[in-house]
């Protein structure tokens, strides 16, 4: 039986001082006046030695800085999640190998400077038969006997040094930018990396791993690469296949597919209806396509394999190797994306195919990668009225148009035995849905009492339909109502029963000034409403007479070359208003209007002219007054109309968005009450609403006084007649723009003119 000793020499378990024979503990406790108490006084260490600065249980590790220069917050405090990195190796023998004596191996050595502990790892080398991973676990390591009572510090790494850790000794040759920057900031000192030893063992195995060669080596091609480029990216042609030499032949429209990803065809059939054929669709299934096919390979037929660095007496009896990369060999055989283009012809294994179009994309493609710019289409079958004559496409002839219905309908029954109902522009649909341009227009006629009619023109800019209204005037003899049916009106001196679709009216051929030809009746717009003439402004590219841009060009060319003159000659035309508080020189609409005509004369529209008056209009910003009265009985028409009585339902929601019961809210927020609990009101009815209200010093509208609005029975109002909101009581007519104040400096500063007659003049 065995008899233990001793502890083993474990970290910790060991003591400097081989020669003490005593290691008893003080005790930390007495008994006074038979109470036990802690005794305050310093009691001696292990054995009875006096304690010192180093024996304290709570070891300090050797201070970086100065004395009172420290940071004066705790290292775990200070220094929380900032790791040192040094980059080193050790060398390892190999006793049982003669070849390779010994193996470096790489590591990296962590410094976690919130505990001063680290940390050493190994990374994976490829086909080393080492399990690389964690080598030393995270911790304070000792320093070697006889200093094994200290542990390891920051002060014992750097490059080109060595440190012993546990049973290894490890050279640094390198760190990261952080490390060197920590260090150099406490003065340290820190070398430039040096180069690492060569390992034999990794040198051994590369050279065993390049005398591995296939002896019969397959010719693969990595096309991983080009897989993860183009996949799912295919160029796509229209082609046909002229099949009319044999009995039954015809032209056969087809669709060729060139995949990216590993430069394979697929070739599909599109077959007309009806044309007595039965296929899958599919003309070639997909596959790389040979230039030239003379024979199907032998079965068993062994691979031509190419053979380099033959030594000896030819390949019997000598030494050679196989060409693995596929050096010399030829794959000119494939159609590859070079050989297509618009024009080319393939021979789909004895079918010549001409290529007639492509895609977009197609087009992008080759214009990056070859510079290809002229992309015109061939002949085809790219529409249903199209057919294929003599290699050149010509449209099929359609007998005139008869007047029953549209002529939409007519090519219908011309095209297809079952016709179908015309297709709209669903994107222009759902863009441009329940948007109308109106327009208010009076009619030119010889008998003098339609020149009095007047009409609102509305155009839909979902379908491109107009409707005609007729404003009713009382006393005048007509009824009025609707005057022409939504449809598509064409442009007058067309053949209304010509093949041919006749040409319609368009957004652009309404604006004010304009004098159009709506079925025989002949119609002059003088007004339009403000969505119209914000729509126009906004979409100034398609309507030229609202693009500000052009209008100001215009009026500075004709301006030029007598613009002093011409300006000091319509300065009685302006004046000096106030309005918000500044002075601004203003002009009327009237009086600026006289002045273009008789500048420009028949080149500026009043479409032009209004678009000048809208853009430097120098209106006051503040809103209209309005009567209160008026607007409380227009409110409590309007609910009484709709039934509306959930007066205590607005008053909870109200309670759950403003619980603390808040006397006064924005206005923001009580239009935001008003949509939240569907109160039937108008949006202009209330704006006005919010207008009335009492308000704060703050602007902010009072509840009290809200809720009072919206209760007919809490103060009852005046009953009026049927009204328009936005007439009466907003003051909003969509027929009138006239009567507004141009900001004439403003004008002029546009025009710009003055700046450049002096530049022209210095």
């Amino acid at each position: 039986m065995l008899r233990c000793s001793g502890l083993p020499f474990l970290p910790g378990n060991t003591f400097q001082d081989i020669g003490r024979s005593k290691f008893h503990k003080s005790h930390h406790f007495d008994q006074r006046n038979q109470v036990c108490i802690l005794v305050d006084a310093k009691r001696p260490g292990i054995g009875g030695k006096p304690l010192l600065a180093t024996d304290s249980p709570e070891y300090t590790l050797p201070s970086l800085y100065p004395p009172s220069y420290g940071p004066s917050r705790p290292g775990w405090l200070e220094y929380d999640r900032q790791v040192l990195c040094f980059y080193g190796y050790f060398q390892e023998s190999l006793g049982n190998v003669d070849r390779i004596p010994y193996q470096i191996r790489n590591v990296r050595i962590l410094y976690y400077l919130e505990d001063d502990t680290m940390q050493v790892s190994e990374p994976r080398t490829l086909n080393s038969g080492i399990p690389q991973g964690c080598l030393v676990t995270r911790q304070r390591i000792p320093r070697p006997p006889p200093y094994d009572s200290e542990f390891t510090s920051l002060l014992d790494l750097n490059i080109n040094h060595t440190v012993q850790l546990f049973d290894r000794v490890y050279t640094i040759t390198g760190c990261d930018d952080f490390s060197r920057r920590f260090l150099n900031r406490l003065g340290v000192a820190v070398p430039g990396a040096v180069e690492q030893p060569r390992d034999p063992a990794t040198e051994l195995r590369q050279q065993q791993d390049s005398a591995k060669m296939a002896r019969r080596p397959a010719y693969k091609i990595d096309t991983l690469g080009k897989f993860l480029q183009y996949d799912r990216k295919v160029l796509r042609f229209k082609g046909v296949w002229d099949d009319r030499g044999s009995v039954f032949g015809d032209v056969h429209e087809l669709e060729v597919l060139y995949h990216l990803s590993d430069d394979t065809f697929e070739i599909k059939e599109k077959l007309p209806v009806n044309s007595g054929r039965d296929s899958n669709g599919m003309f070639l299934r997909r596959g790389r396509l040979p230039k030239t096919f003379d024979h199907l390979p032998a079965m068993g037929a062994s691979t031509p394999v190419t053979v380099l660095n033959v030594v000896g007496g030819g390949l019997k009896g000598g030494r050679y190797l196989n060409d693995s990369v596929g050096i010399g060999k030829a794959d000119g055989n494939y159609y590859r994306d070079a050989d297509l283009r618009i024009g080319a012809r393939l021979n789909v294994y004895g079918r010549m195919v001409l290529l007639t179009g492509c895609d977009q994309f197609t087009e992008s493609y080759y214009r990056e990668s070859y510079g290809l710019e002229d992309f015109t289409p061939l002949y085809g079958y790219s529409a249903p009225r199209e057919q294929f004559v003599a290699g050149r496409r010509t449209e099929r002839e359609l007998p005139p148009f008869n007047g029953w219905g549209t002529h939409e309908d007519s090519e219908g029954n011309c095209l297809t035995l079952e016709p179908k109902p015309p297709k709209i522009n669903f994107r222009k649909f759902v863009v441009y849905d329940r948007c109308s341009l109106r327009f208010g227009a009076r009619m030119v006629s010889k008998i003098q009492e339609n020149n009095d009619r007047f009409f609102v023109i509305s155009y839909y800019l979902s379908d491109d339909t107009i409707s005609v209204y007729e404003i009713p005037i009382r006393n005048s003899g007509f009824l009025g109502g609707e005057f022409i049916k939504r449809r598509k009106l064409a442009l007058p001196q067309q053949d209304p029963y010509a093949a041919e679709r006749p040409a319609c009216y368009g957004p652009q051929h309404f604006y004010l000034g304009a004098t159009v030809r709506l079925q025989d009746h002949q119609f002059h717009i003088t007004n339009a409403d403000i969505y119209a003439l914000r729509f126009m402004e906004q979409h100034c590219e398609e309507f030229p007479l609202s693009n500000l841009g052009k209008i100001v060009r215009k009026l500075r060319d004709a301006m030029q070359p007598q613009y002093k003159e011409y300006v000091a000659k319509h300065m009685a035309k302006i004046a000096q208003v106030k309005i918000d508080g500044r002075t601004v020189s203003t002009i009327t609409y009237e009086a600026l209007r006289e002045i273009l005509i008789e500048l420009l004369g028949e080149r500026i529209v009043d479409q032009e002219i209004v678009t000048l008056c809208r853009l430097f209009s120098a209106e006051s910003e503040q809103p209209e007054p309005c009567d209160r009265e008026l607007v409380r009985s227009a409110v409590h028409a309007e609910l009484n109309r709709a039934l509306w009585s959930d007066l205590e339902r607005t008053k909870e929601h109200i309670y759950h968005l403003e619980p603390t019961g808040a006397e006064w809210l924005a206005p923001q927020r009580i239009r935001t009450i008003v949509k939240a609990c569907k109160i039937p009101l108008d949006c202009a009815l209330i704006d006005k609403m919010l207008q009335v209200l009492n308000k704060n010093g703050e602007d902010n509208i009072s509840m009290e006084d809200f809720l009072t609005m919206l209760n007919p029975a809490a103060v009852p109002s005046k009953p009026i007649q049927p009204l328009n909101i936005k007439h009466d009581v907003c003051h909003f007519t969509p027929y009138r723009v006239t009567g507004k104040l141009v900001n004439w400096d403003e004008l002029l500063a546009h025009i710009d003119l003055e700046r450049t007659l002096t530049n022209q003049t210095s």
